[in-house]
Order: C-alpha cells, then structure tokens, then sequence
C-alpha cells in the first residue's frame, strides 16, 4: 500500500478548525463568467444504524438537518452519496433491517449509494428490499455472477445524473474484501473485480455518453496520516485510473480529505460524525474540471433536529421497546472487548464458554469481529446483546482434528488486522518472536491434557466462519458439519435468562512467556 501527498495547507487549515469543533463549509458560488459552474459533492459513509444521538454520533435528525444545510449553499449543484455500510450496527437499525435508515436517507434526497461489505449481512432479498424501498439507485459496478461473469441485477454499474447542465456519471465501487469480510454463504456467488480495472473499462464507455464529470463512489479503505499523506485502496485506485475527477472512500472509519494526482479523495469518519465535500469548478467551454478541493464538514452540536426525521425515529422507537428494553440478565464485571485486540477478551471468553456449553462440544471458536462492543457491568437487556451482536449468526458444529484446530488457531493469532480469534475448551502458550509477532508455542485441552494431532474434536463456531469467514477456510476441511440454525444472540439471551447473573471477570487460557517489546496482556 503506497503513501500519497497531498497538500499540506489544506490539511493543517481544516485540522484546526476540527479541533474546534466544527467546519462549516460555503460552497463556491458560480462564477461570474456563465462558462464556469460549481458543484458540490456531499458524502456519508459507514453509517452503521446510528439513528439516534449518543456521543459524538450526532443522530439521523441532526445530521439531515445538517446536510440540508450544507445543500443550501449550493442548491441545484449539489450532490448528495453514500459509501456503503449505512444499515447494519445497532438495534434501532437491525431489527428493522435498514428500514428506518432508507427513510431518513429518502428524506435527505440521496442521489446514490453502493455497496459496503454490511450491506450483504441480511441477504440478497433483504437487500432488494431496501433497494426497492429507496428513492435513489445503488451502484456497484465490479460484483459479477461467479458463474456468468455478468454484472448482478439488482444493482446498475453507474448512474447519471445532471446539476446545472452539467451531466456527471456516477461509478459504484464494492471493496474486494466483502468477498471474506461478508458471510461466504450469501457472497460466495459473486466475484468481486478489481476496482480499477473495472473503472478503466468504464471511463471511454461514460465519455461516449457526453459524461461531463465522473466520480467514483467507493467503499474502498483510505487513511491520512498526521502529515497529510494518503493511504488506501482508494489512493491507489485514483492513481491507477484515468479520467476521473474524484473518488469518495469508506470502509475503514477515517476522516480523509485531500488531492492525489490532481484528484480529490474523501472520506468522512463513520457514524455520521462528519460530511465529506467535493468542491468541483467545470469549464462548460472546454469541458473540463478546471479546480477541485476536498475537505470535512463537522456536524456542531447546536444543530436543532429535523423535524419530520425526529418524528420518524420517536415513532420507531415505540415500535422497538417492547424488544430492545427487555432485560434478560445481569453481569456483575463489565464484559470488555476490542475486537481489535490481540489477545483474549472478557466478552470472547464469556461468549465462547456459552457456546461451548450449548452443545456440548470441546472446543469453541468466535471471530473477534463479529462481536461489536463490550457490555458494561450491570443489566443487560434485548437491545445490547443486538449491539453485541448485530449479525444473525447461528452455532455450526464441526468435527476437527488436533491439527486442524492448530490452523484455526495458528491463522487466528497471526491475522492482527482481525484481532485474536477468540476461543473456549483451550489452554494456549504463547511468545512474541523476533518479528514481534505471536508464536503458539503449547496448546493443551482445558482439562490439560495435550491437544493431540490426529485425534477428532467436536468443534462449535458460527455459521460466518464454518463458511470460511474472515478466511478461516480450514473449517470447511472437517467433517460432520452441521449447521444448528440456533442464533448465536439467542444462546447469549437464554443463558443470561437461566443464569440471571453471571459472575465472570476472565482467567488465563492464554499466556504470553514473553513480551519483548510489545505487552499482549491476557484477559
């Protein structure tokens, strides 16, 4: 992955006014000179459900009165994006399937979405569904039937779309990724091109057309680092590319702002925490972008709230509290998790162990991923075992040998950009080698007998990982796969129910000998 600069005024103006608290971006008026038009290029991504305020997340009603805001300063040129990842990620948002997030967004007037890896998490009919549900088109153009090679159908390559005469094509890029980072089950027919191949072969299509402006709608990563250079997948796809005039990326959670080869590249944090802006100046002579900058708009706090989205939501929530309020137990520990961690979490350990004792199996295995925040100590109810876990997996039994259980485990560790696979029934010791990374060094049964090579298991995981999920191909190598269609978040629930309060504060099933230069502690 390749580092790009890009101008460094630019970055260090916009950063102080981040650290105030707020940008509020003007949109360029048109130019005295007819032949000269702005348009501004508004974007979101990785909303994840975020419908009401907490924290820094500012809420669906304050952030549409927000982008409402921005349009404004620039009303019939202003477009208004997505990249991807706007339904899935808390309670509000689940248990609908990403209905309550499509009415916001169609009373924002989006323009156009594609794909993020979540958007597959519910299936291809739950997809349909909000797509059909939505005022504005999807676009993805590099996913393709495995076994036709033909684009898939619920969803165009591009879109176009005209502002101030100006008549701008938008291209719909999915990250490679959601080909392990989705469910195999529901993504496992589809292929996923390479982004810039795939722009490449669009670009003379669109200039055929009379295209004016191509911008490239990505859920492809990008990163900035304190020097203002730029990272990622989306970087390189705007090196790698010709004839675009800007590229809006998502996927990873940063705030990005900046010009790589003369392109602008956005991305705007996550949760609705931040709008990115495009400003693009079009010659209507020559037919050209003759300037383009990129920057972030920060929703400040004293946003007053729409009016018709905050009627929306306080309807919905009547409708979800007699699901997301009940509570099915209490901890008396804070269950605490970084699904980025390397090491064994509080909450991995205590849902493995729940796992395992479910169906009675030796070992149990949990992508760190698939659990999305701690729980604090205290009641848990419906609703924060949904955060917990958002996704509807279900427990998938397995046969595996000793040695095939060493590759789930040996994968896992050495994998940091997924976090440590978190597991049950197992004792691990394991170093810090001159690489500074983890070698399993000694693996034992819980009981403490050793883990031996060639003896069979009953192995118990999700139905994400069984179909090689997060890359964990080695379960598909075992036998008597079974698939119980029990979810997982319903085994958490009737435990907690039976138990009604647990008492689990972690032990040591893992143990690091030695930490060189960098702790791993052992939850």
């Amino acid at each position: 992955m390749k580092i790009r600069k890009c101008g460094i005024l630019a970055v260090l103006s916009i950063s102080f006014f981040l650290m105030l608290g707020w940008v509020q971006v003007v949109a360029a008026e048109d130019s005295k000179d007819d032949h000269i038009v702005q348009l501004q290029i508004l974007t979101i991504n990785d909303f994840h459900g975020a419908l009401t305020e907490s924290g820094k997340n500012p809420g669906a009603a304050k952030l549409v009165t927000f982008l409402k805001e921005l349009k404004a300063k620039n009303p019939e040129g202003t477009l208004l994006l997505s990249a991807g990842d706007m339904f899935q990620g808390t309670v509000d948002s689940n248990l609908l399937h990403g209905k309550t997030v499509v009415a916001v967004m169609n009373d924002a007037s989006f323009d156009a979405m594609t794909l993020g890896n979540h958007e597959f998490d519910w299936g291809i009919q739950v997809l349909k569904e909000r797509i059909a549900q939505s005022n504005f088109p999807y676009v993805c153009a590099n996913i393709l039937e495995r076994d036709t090679g033909k684009p898939v159908d619920f969803v165009k390559p591009y879109t176009l779309i005209k502002r101030k005469g100006v008549k701008v094509a938008i291209i719909g890029i999915a990250t490679p990724e959601t080909a392990y980072k989705a469910n195999p089950n529901i993504v496992g027919r589809y292929l996923f091109e390479d982004p810039p191949k795939v722009i490449n072969k669009l670009v003379p299509v669109l200039k055929k057309q009379n295209v004016d402006v191509i911008v490239v709608l990505s859920h492809l990563a990008s990163w900035m680092n304190e020097d203002g250079q730029l990272s990622g997948d989306a970087v390189d796809a705007a090196f790698a590319t010709h004839g675009i005039d800007a590229v809006v990326s998502g996927h990873s959670h940063q705030t990005v702002y900046g010009k790589v080869n003369g392109i602008p590249v956005v991305q705007a944090d996550y949760n609705g925490r931040a709008v990115g802006v495009i400003s693009l100046a079009f010659n209507k002579d020559n037919h050209t972008v003759t300037s383009s900058a990129a920057s972030i708009a920060v929703p400040y706090p004293e946003l007053p709230a729409d009016a018709g989205v905050k009627l929306l939501l306080d309807q919905t929530q009547k409708e979800l509290a007699a699901v997301k309020n009940i509570a099915v137990g209490e901890t008396v520990h804070e269950l605490s998790h970084d699904r980025y961690s390397l090491s064994q979490t509080i909450l991995g350990e205590w849902v493995t162990d729940t796992m395992r004792q479910k169906v009675q199996a030796d070992v149990a295995f949990q992508n760190s991923g698939g659990l999305r925040t701690g729980i604090a100590a205290g009641s848990i109810t419906m609703g924060k075992l949904y955060e917990v876990m958002p996704f509807d997996n279900t427990l998938f039994t397995v046969e595996l040998t000793g040695r095939q259980i060493m590759k789930v485990l040996e994968y896992g560790f050495t994998h940091g950009q997924l976090g440590m696979v978190q597991y049950s029934g197992l004792a691990v010791t394991a170093k810090v080698d001159e690489t500074k990374q983890l070698q399993i060094v000694a693996v034992t049964m819980a009981d403490g007998t050793p883990l031996q090579p060639e003896k069979i298991y009953k192995v118990v995981t999700n139905d994400f990982m069984a179909a090689g999920g997060d890359g964990f191909t080695m379960f598909k190598e075992g036998t008597r796969l079974y698939d119980t269609n029990i979810p997982v978040r319903d085994v958490l629930a009737d435990t907690l129910r039976k138990m009604k309060v647990i008492d689990f504060s972690g032990d040591t099933r893992l143990n690091i000998i030695s930490f060189r230069e960098r702790r791993i502690d052992a939850a």
